[in-house]
C-alpha cells in the first residue's frame, strides 16, 4: 500500500467522524455501565484512547485486536481506587497466552473484573440510622477472548464477556461481545529498514449483546386482598435495559527521536481517538506517550465530551462541550532475562468532577515466547 492510499484511508476515516452524532438524549438509558470503565493502569493513563496501539491484556477493555501481539504469556493485575473517598475499588486480573510459535496460532485471553463497594448499612423508614444488617452489591465481569495476526499489518479479535450485577436478592446477568481490528504500517523509509511500524489505526465495537433485566425475590412484595383476605406474594415486573454500546476509532503515530546502531532509545507516540456512544454524548481524546528504551514511559491525554441533553442549550455555544480534563500515568518496566521476559509497574490518574479522582496501580509479568 503506497503512501497516497494510506493518507486517503486516514482522511476518509477522519471525515467520517462527523457522521456519528451521539445520543445525549438517551443518557442514563443503559445499564451495566461498569463495562465502559477501563480498570487497567497502563491504558487508562492515556484516558483509554489507545484503540490503535493497545497491546496484550490491556486490549480487553479497548480493542481486542491488540491481544494478537502477545508472543508468550502475559499476566497483569490492577486495582483501581474508583472515585477516591467513596471506598469503592475495582480488582482486575488478565491472562493472555500465545498459541503456537510466537503466537502463530493466535492468542487466547481470560480476564476477571470485580467491583468492591464494601458493606453498606441497610436503612428503612423505621430505622434510618443504619442499625439493621448491611448488604454488599456485586459487580462481576468474566471474559474470554481470541485474537489473531492475519498479516504483518492486520490483526483482529473477538471477546465474550459474562456480565453479572446485583445484590443478594436481586440480580441481572447476561453476555456482551467486543470486536476489534488494528492496522499498522510505516510512512518512514528508515523505519522499514529496521522493520518497525510507525503508523497505526484501530477500530473496535464494544458491549454488543441482548438486553438485561433484574429478577429475584427482592422484587416481590406481600399483597393482601381486602375482599377475600387472601395473603399472597406479588412480583414487580422489572423492565429490560440496554448495554452501553460504543464504537472507538483511533490513530497513533510513533516518532523515533534518535537512532543508535539501528536501535531507537527515545520514542514519542501521538494518539487520537473518537468514541461514539449509543447512550451518551461522544468523546474526543488526544494524548501522547514518551518512552525511554521501553523501560520508562510517561503518558498523558486530554478528553472532551459534548455536553449531555440536560446541559445542552443551543443559544449558548459554550454549553456544547464539557471538559473531561487531563489524564496521566507512568510505567517502570525492567527486563529480568535476556529472552524478553519483563516485569512492569503501572500507575494512572483520572480526573473526576467530584471526589478525588481515580487512581489505578497495576503490575505486569511478561514471559517471552522466543
Amino acid at each position: 500500500m503506497n503512501n497516497k492510499i494510506k493518507i486517503g484511508l486516514v482522511m476518509t476515516l477522519l471525515s467520517g467522524f462527523t457522521a456519528f452524532a451521539g445520543n445525549p438524549d438517551r443518557a442514563g438509558g443503559a445499564g451495566a455501565t461498569q463495562l465502559v470503565v477501563n480498570p487497567f493502569a497502563r491504558s487508562s493513563g492515556l484516558g483509554g484512547i489507545g484503540t490503535a496501539n493497545v497491546r496484550g491484556v490491556e486490549s480487553f477493555y479497548l480493542n481486542i485486536g491488540g491481544l494478537a501481539y502477545t508472543t508468550g504469556t502475559e499476566v497483569a493485575f490492577s486495582r483501581m481506587n474508583y472515585f477516591a473517598g467513596t471506598g469503592i475499588s475495582i480488582n482486575n486480573l488478565g491472562i493472555a497466552q500465545a498459541l503456537g510459535e510466537e503466537g502463530s496460532g493466535g492468542v487466547m485471553g481470560l480476564g476477571i473484573t470485580s467491583w468492591d463497594f464494601g458493606d453498606i448499612p441497610i436503612t428503612s423508614f423505621d430505622n434510618p440510622d443504619g442499625t439493621l444488617p448491611s448488604y454488599k452489591p456485586q459487580l462481576l465481569n468474566l471474559n474470554a477472548s481470541y485474537s489473531k495476526q492475519f498479516s504483518n499489518s492486520i490483526t483482529g479479535g473477538a471477546l465474550l464477556r459474562i456480565v453479572s450485577e446485583g445484590t443478594a436478592d436481586v440480580r441481572a446477568a447476561g453476555v456482551a461481545m467486543d470486536f476489534g481490528v488494528q492496522y499498522q504500517t510505516s510512512f518512514n523509509s528508515k523505519m522499514k529498514k529496521i522493520k518497525k511500524e510507525d503508523f497505526r489505526l484501530g477500530i473496535s465495537v464494544r458491549n454488543i449483546g441482548p438486553d438485561l433485566t433484574y429478577t429475584g425475590a427482592g422484587l416481590s412484595f406481600r399483597a393482601i386482598n381486602t375482599s377475600t383476605g387472601a395473603d399472597r406474594r406479588a412480583l414487580f415486573d422489572a423492565d429490560y435495559f440496554n448495554l452501553p454500546a460504543l464504537v472507538n476509532i483511533g490513530l497513533a503515530y510513533d516518532m523515533r527521536l534518535d537512532q543508535n546502531d539501528n536501535t531507537y532509545y527515545h520514542r514519542l507516540t501521538a494518539n487520537g481517538n473518537f468514541q461514539y456512544n449509543a447512550f451518551q454524548s461522544n468523546v474526543l481524546g488526544l494524548g501522547a506517550e514518551y518512552a525511554y528504551k521501553e523501560m520508562f514511559m510517561l503518558r498523558g491525554a486530554y478528553l472532551i465530551q459534548e455536553a449531555n441533553s440536560f446541559k445542552h442549550n443551543p443559544s449558548n455555544p459554550s454549553n456544547m462541550a464539557s471538559d473531561y480534563g487531563f489524564w496521566g500515568g507512568l510505567t517502570l518496566q525492567m527486563p529480568i532475562s535476556k529472552n524478553g521476559t519483563a516485569f512492569a509497574l503501572d500507575y494512572s490518574y483520572a480526573p473526576t468532577r467530584i471526589f478525588n479522582g481515580m487512581h489505578t496501580v497495576g503490575i505486569r509479568l511478561t514471559l517471552s515466547g522466543k
